[in-house]
């Protein structure tokens, strides 16, 4: 029988605070004397009349106490939360260990992937001026055809100086190709040669180690080299004002030594040349686009409107052209539906949104440039989260399952006169000190982590502990907020209980409720984790082993054929002397960004509706060497001088050409000075000369010595015959080119490079879902250690009820069954659905089978079975004698 509800109510709201507990405890058990010796009817009057004289201002004033309660934050009391959530931690090593453990390894990956997360968002932001400058590109839509190109028209920057006031200063980036560079006995051939304009330093910064910024590339044949360099030639002399004989013919003056190019610099190159030294740059060619150009805003002005200005200056410049091109105005170009603009990109946002955002074609960018992608930037951060949240979810899980055997220690405390909110103070130190310990153990964790990380992503990440000023008190603020809420639930739910209910199991379903959904968040990332695994797995393998259309086998790449120069065609004659090698060919760029393309008018010399292909230089032995199938119509052929004005088009081309019967068909090339035009002889089938996150675009094979800066030999191999024509490659190499190595390297090692971030990126996935599995299962396993302690004598009782060993292991292991089921149905719909959009990045992709769900939950099973078997059998094997006799 229970006392009246109202008076006990009038007790709780008007009763003392600090005492209302206690009394209501003691009216209670007053209540059950009075109920057993005098009746209800009595008893409750008696309850009445003893609870009215409690409530203010009925209630005697008690004598003030002696002492004063200690401040919450006193350093006394805060001593001592320290030393008791120091005691609670020895006590309870078991759950101690599984707590730092998990913390620790979650925090420690979480620190990992935020530093290559944050070396990833700080491209270029070296570069003093970087939030004001910007790079032009031009973004076209041809026939429908958009496209968007990162190289420009040569006046398009000294323009925008001249015209627009708000463009405080530009610089162009150009190429000229390879060049030979002599000073005195040492002589190199070098590819990373770039042009740049006498403002290139104002607007990049890059410390000089010799010469002035202001003036080293100001006059014509003067050249800036960086430190790396310098060393290579000079040795530790200062080398400004020394010259190097180039090409043997032009001597180019040394003005200025630079620092390296920043490893967080999209851009880099070895040696700089001043513009000037190439007068064609200041023709007004606005046709043209080979030109990386650069415009620093003044402060404060509003890059959208500038933009807006920017297309009318160069429309007034650019029409005329078109005309004289096309055949037609300008106005007729865009009244077609055409689109020819320029727009401009900031330049912090170069490196990660190139492809994304501003859709710039990768081939357009240059070859050495370093470009991102924002996607892994996304999944990274989200794992780091799912890994953290794992952790902290680990932490709650086992804090509150622990909450029983702290019940009485909350009740005791309060009785003695601690307030819930000193008690929440106490569980929050536990936690504080928990995540403090857990923040050191992950620091070390991470000092062992980073070198194997820096080794796959070839980076040099560092944890700057005392470098940075900010490190030290972002991990304090960290280890903070980590540690608030990873303890607030367990400070707050602990708290609450009442030492009138400690007995009961009131509090009961409440934490096992709160416990199943902690599990199944935890096992739904860990799903989804290995779901996103194993597909990306799937999609890097149906890569590797696509068909492309042509025989990638036993082909060797000698990557710097450049280097022989006008030795290259007796080179070529002297590798076919040895019977291991069936052909070489000599070709532009292959398999990588930057490969070239123009515009091409079908069947006719002008018109609003050229077609935009990419072109490649050959020579006559391609389709031998790469085993290319001629669709119709025949290749280049040596004896023909009539193919010096022919093209080779694939089957992407015809269709972009609209002809069923492309053969003998004139194609018109548009540049800049004076269109060329050449006669289709041959189609060849489709070959994915990209990367396969394209489709096989539209390609013209032109028979001419390479126009471009890459000259790639590629060499077919006898089967079997690998060591002896590498070797003989190697010697004859050394008789023809003396001052360079032979840098060479087989196919389909150029192939993988293709998808060099998604094989780190899987990687990386792999093992950090691989971590946070291995957290999860933590948790589980103590939670399977708490919940066998607690059914301790249930076990015993069914063993001497002829429950069997069998019996007993479903029975402790049904409910993580349950969860892990449950977690499954969550995960898969999300796996599948973020994992079909990371797909969508590809032309040529798998489709997400039924049996990688099947897999996924068999894994999670059976991880999950795996991790509680060893402590459900120790259970179910114990001895029941033991088992009741535990409390």
């Amino acid at each position: 029988m229970k006392p009246p509800r109202f008076v006990t109510w009038l007790l709780e709201h008007f009763g003392h605070p600090d005492t209302s507990e206690e009394v209501q405890g003691d009216l209670l058990e007053l209540y059950d004397h009075w109920m057993q010796t005098v009746g209800k009817r009595k008893a409750d009057w008696r309850y009445t009349l003893s609870a009215l004289t409690l409530l203010r201002p009925l209630a005697k004033r008690a004598k003030k106490e002696q002492y004063t309660s200690s401040f919450l934050l006193s350093p006394a009391m805060l001593l001592n939360y320290f030393k008791i959530a120091y005691r609670n931690l020895l006590n309870n090593k078991g759950f101690s260990a599984i707590n730092i453990t998990g913390l620790a390894l979650g925090i420690a990956c979480s620190i990992v992937l935020c530093l290559f997360i944050l070396d990833e968002l700080n491209f270029d932001a070296f570069n003093k001026k970087a939030r004001q400058t910007y790079r032009l590109y031009v973004h076209s839509s041809i026939n429908n055809e958009e496209a968007s190109n990162a190289k420009t028209a040569p006046p398009a920057g000294p323009t925008l100086v001249q015209m627009l006031p708000e463009v405080l200063t530009q610089t162009r980036i150009g190429y000229f190709g390879v060049h030979d560079l002599r000073y005195k006995d040492k002589i190199f051939r070098e590819n990373s040669i770039y042009t740049a304009d006498s403002t290139y330093f104002d607007v990049f910064t890059l410390p000089f180690v010799h010469g002035n910024p202001a003036i080293a590339l100001k006059n014509p044949n003067s050249i800036v080299l960086t430190e790396t360099m310098a060393r290579k030639y000079f040795g530790q002399e200062n080398p400004t004002g020394k010259s190097f004989l180039v090409d043997g013919t032009n001597s180019y003056e040394i003005t200025g030594v630079m620092k390296d190019f920043p490893d967080k610099s999209h851009f880099r190159c070895d040696f700089l040349l001043s513009m000037s030294t190439y007068p064609e740059v200041n023709q007004q060619n606005w046709l043209q686009g080979n030109y990386s150009t650069y415009i620093v805003l003044k402060e404060g002005v509003d890059p959208a409107r500038v933009e807006r200005k920017m297309q009318q200056v160069i429309l007034d410049r650019l029409g005329p052209e078109i005309e004289k091109a096309l055949g037609i105005s300008m106005q007729q170009f865009l009244a077609n539906g055409n689109v020819f603009e320029y727009r401009m990109q900031p330049l912090l946002s170069i490196y990660l949104q190139a492809k994304r955002q501003y859709n710039i074609d990768p081939n357009t960018e240059w070859g050495n440039a370093r470009i991102g992608d924002s996607v892994y930037v996304s999944i990274f951060s989200v794992v780091a989260l799912f890994i953290l949240l794992i952790a902290v979810i680990n932490f709650v899980n086992l804090s509150t399952a622990r909450s029983e055997k702290r019940a009485k220690e909350v009740g005791i405390r309060k009785a003695i006169g601690s307030s819930r909110l000193k008690l929440m103070g106490q569980f929050t130190t536990e936690s504080l000190l928990l995540t403090a310990i857990s923040v050191l153990v992950a620091l070390f964790l991470v000092q062992l982590m980073l070198p194997g990380f820096n080794q796959i992503t070839s980076r040099q990440l560092a944890l700057p502990l005392f470098t940075n000023a900010y490190t030290i008190p972002t991990l304090v603020v960290f280890t903070l907020i980590v540690g608030l809420l990873a303890g607030s639930y367990p400070a707050f739910f602990l708290s609450s209980f009442r030492p009138v209910e400690v007995l009961k199991s009131v509090v009961q379903k409440r934490k096992s409720s709160l416990r199943s959904l902690l599990v199944i968040t935890q096992f739904s990332i860990s799903i989804t984790l290995i779901l996103g695994m194993i597909i990306i797995r799937n999609q890097l393998g149906y890569l590797q082993h696509k068909d492309l259309g042509f025989n990638k086998e036993h082909l060797l790449s000698i990557n710097n054929g450049a280097a022989l120069g006008d030795k290259l065609k007796p080179f070529k004659a002297e590798l076919l002397k040895n019977p291991a090698i069936l052909s070489v060919s000599n070709s532009s760029l292959l398999f990588a960004n930057g490969i070239p393309g123009s515009a091409y008018l079908a069947g006719k010399r002008s018109g609003s509706d050229p077609v935009l292909c990419q072109y490649l230089d050959v020579d006559a032995d391609f389709v031998k060497t790469f085993a290319v199938p001629v669709k119709a119509g025949r290749f280049f052929a040596n004896d023909r001088l009539a193919d010096s004005t022919a093209v080779v088009i694939n089957e992407a081309a015809v269709r972009a050409f609209n002809t069923n019967n492309p053969l003998d068909q004139e194609v018109t090339e548009i540049v800049a000075n004076e269109s060329k035009t050449y006669k289709i002889i041959g189609v060849l089938k489709d070959f994915n000369y990209e990367s396969l996150h394209h489709q096989v675009r539209p390609l013209v094979f032109h028979l001419s010595p390479v126009r471009q800066a890459t000259s790639i030999l590629t060499v077919r191999i006898q089967p079997n015959a690998t060591k002896n024509a590498i070797d003989y490659i190697e010697e004859t190499w050394q008789r023809f080119e003396k001052t360079d190595q032979c840098h060479y390297s087989f196919l389909d090692e150029r192939l993988a490079r293709l998808y060099e971030s998604e094989q780190k990126t899987s990687i990386i996935a792999t093992i950090f879902s691989a971590l946070a599995i291995f957290i999860a299962c933590l948790g589980l396993f103590g939670l399977a250690v708490f919940i066998t302690e607690q059914r301790t004598k249930e076990i015993g009782i069914r063993k001497v009820l002829g429950a069997s060993i069998a019996e007993i292991l479903f029975l402790l292991s049904r409910q993580f069954i349950a969860w892990v089921t449950i977690a499954i149905l969550i995960a898969s719909p999300i796996a599948w659905y973020v994992m079909s959009r990371w797909l969508d990045n590809f032309a040529y992709r798998i489709d997400i089978s039924w049996w990688v769900f099947v897999l996924a939950a068999f894994l999670a099973i059976g991880i999950a079975l795996l991790t509680v078997s060893f402590q459900s059998l120790k259970a179910a094997l114990i001895n029941p004698i033991k088992s009741l006799r535990s409390e």
